[in-house]
């Protein structure tokens, strides 16, 4: 009876014990990105995890949520930097977020409620998990393009500007361990009911002003790939009207051409002889050397010169 009243307790405790295995977790980093006035009057928290070399997945997390959050998406990050939803399936509950991990990275994106008064924005970032440690904790925190006087708590290690011209501010790195907090006060005012979305998207149009910014312009490379493109088309079209004309010209050529007229050489009448005069017109002599007919009273013939002898 005792035996069994043991394995009963045993088999309650061991699916509680065996989840409290699993979600004991390690992350070799946990980069913290907040971006107050973003795309919206609140700040898009988000968290990019990263396992300790060789952790064998897939690994279940819980990651917790603040008070109020607007949770967004849950995302695993493939080898070659690929972020993707698919074949997630995490489990949102009022702080905190449950998924299954196959990957060594992952990303949570969620929203999270600010402090408004007047111009006045305040917020703050708490970091506490009991089942996850983590070896090196950092927040990036991007200043919103209408904010001044910012003041943040723990105070940044560097303050830079971005490639996209908007300010950011590193906090100090620092290892938290399971069931530890660490925290960030952000303090700001706004110049300005604007959201920082809206200048980026105006900044990608044509012809965009930039009246806070100071634009940098690329530098030219001194190459002018239109006028290239003009002459490479002049170039064709003069080839093409060079080969039509050619060819235009040896079609011509292979023409055949008309027969000049030619001269035929008359040929020489043969010499008629003579129709010997008709007995009417009286008696004609012949020159006894060559046949050549005489007149009356030559003495001598006028083809041969022979003298003509008298009949």
């Amino acid at each position: 009876m005792k035996r069994t009243i043991f394995l009963l307790l045993l088999l309650l405790f061991l699916p509680t014990t065996l989840v409290q295995a699993q979600t004991a977790v390690t992350l070799e980093s946990l980069e913290v990105e907040l971006w107050p006035d973003y795309d919206q009057q609140a700040v898009l928290v988000l968290l990019t995890g990263t396992l300790p070399a060789n952790t064998p997945v897939p690994v279940t997390l819980t990651v917790p949520l603040p008070a109020g959050a607007d949770f967004n998406v849950v995302a695993r990050i493939t080898p070659d930097d690929v972020m993707t939803d698919q074949g997630m399936t995490p489990t949102v509950e009022s702080n905190q977020v449950t998924f299954t991990l196959t990957e060594s990275r992952f990303r949570v994106e969620y929203y999270q409620p600010y402090t408004a008064s007047d111009t006045q924005r305040n917020f703050a970032f708490n970091w506490q998990s009991d089942s996850i440690t983590v070896n090196r904790l950092s927040i990036t925190l991007q200043q919103p393009l209408a904010a001044t006087d910012v003041t943040v708590i723990p105070a940044p290690v560097n303050v830079s500007e971005g490639q996209d011209g908007l300010t950011y501010h590193v906090l100090p790195d620092q290892a938290v361990a399971a069931g530890e907090s660490y925290n960030a006060e952000i303090n700001y005012t706004m110049s300005a009911p604007m959201l920082t979305v809206n200048f980026l998207e105006e900044d990608t149009a044509p012809n965009a002003d930039l009246p806070i910014l100071d634009a940098v312009p690329v530098e030219s490379s001194g190459f002018d790939w239109q006028l290239l493109l003009i002459g490479l088309g002049v170039i064709i079209l003069v080839g093409v009207g060079l080969w039509y004309f050619l060819g235009s010209r040896a079609a011509t050529s292979k023409r055949p051409a008309k027969p000049k007229p030619q001269r035929v050489a008359q040929k020489a009448a043969p010499k008629t002889a003579v129709s010997s005069p008709s007995p009417a017109q009286g008696n004609v002599n012949f020159c006894h050397q060559c046949g050549e007919s005489l007149t009356p009273g030559d003495k001598f013939c006028r083809n041969c010169g022979t003298a003509v002898k008298n009949k």
